[in-house]
């Protein structure tokens, strides 16, 4: 009788633990690629570069908050949800060279399956635009940027800083007399929904190089009208006047973002 309830006893144990280490379901990784663009080629910050108005524009600084960053599920894959929220900041694009190098971050044991597209909310969605930051982890990329990207006078982190000169005069040298610009949209107003169609199939074990471009002429440009950069009224998104202004540019990421 012992060595029969010993029996018992082990095989209950041992099916209990096989039940623990139930096969997983498969998974794949995803790598995302963001190239920052002007106007098709690499964005390269400090360097002149051809406006429609005739004149030209140098981008000094350019960087953005990218949140609920998800795959859209086809059939009986569901959606998927890579990230919370990401910033992404093109800082050192500074020559022909890193301009060519694109951003990237990597999501690992992603459900496969056949998705649809991506859908990206610009900005920092509203819950954790309402988030305490000292209750994020050391590594929440809101909680690193928030010395920087943080309005308190709106109560809102910044969700893209645009920064440049435009050559006003148009006489192609850059100085004091010409204008510069700081776009700083940011509150809940002005988050952007983005949804982008293609087909994405994810194998088990494999890799999947998601590439996207991120076009900042298209920020500034719609239907090839340029925003008039001379006009003092769009130089930069600073008060609660310039919500218009902040929303349409932040729009303006439906045709900014590409494959």
């Amino acid at each position: 009788m012992r060595k029969l309830a010993f029996f018992l006893f082990a095989s209950l144990f041992f099916a209990a633990c096989g039940e623990d280490e139930a096969p997983k379901s498969p998974t794949a990784t995803v790598n995302l690629h963001l190239l920052g663009e002007y106007n098709g080629e690499p964005l390269v910050l400090f360097q002149p570069l051809d406006y429609p108005s005739g004149n030209k524009i140098r981008f000094q600084n350019f960087n953005f908050f990218a949140s609920k960053i998800t795959l859209l599920g086809a059939g009986s894959t569901a959606d998927y949800q890579l990230s919370s929220v990401e910033f992404f900041d093109f800082k050192d694009n500074l020559d022909l060279v890193s301009a060519e190098t694109p951003l990237e971050r990597n999501y690992e044991n992603v459900p496969v399956g056949t998705y649809n597209g991506i859908q990206i909310d610009f900005g920092v969605s509203e819950e954790l635009n309402n988030a305490q930051s000292g209750n994020l982890p050391n590594d929440n990329p809101l909680r690193q940027a928030f010395a920087s990207h943080y309005w308190s006078d709106w109560d809102s982190y910044i969700f893209m800083k645009s920064e440049g000169i435009y050559d006003k005069n148009g006489d192609g040298v850059f100085n004091q007399s010409d204008q510069g610009f700081e776009h700083h949209p940011g509150m809940d107003a002005v988050l952007t929904r983005v949804t982008k169609m293609t087909s994405i199939t994810l194998e088990e074990g494999q890799t999947f190089d998601l590439d996207l471009v991120a076009d900042v002429f298209d920020i500034y440009v719609e239907n090839g009208v340029a925003l008039d950069l001379s006009d003092p009224d769009n130089q930069d998104t600073q008060s609660l006047a310039d919500l218009p202004l902040a929303k349409s540019l932040m729009g303006h990421w439906a045709t900014a973002l590409k494959f």
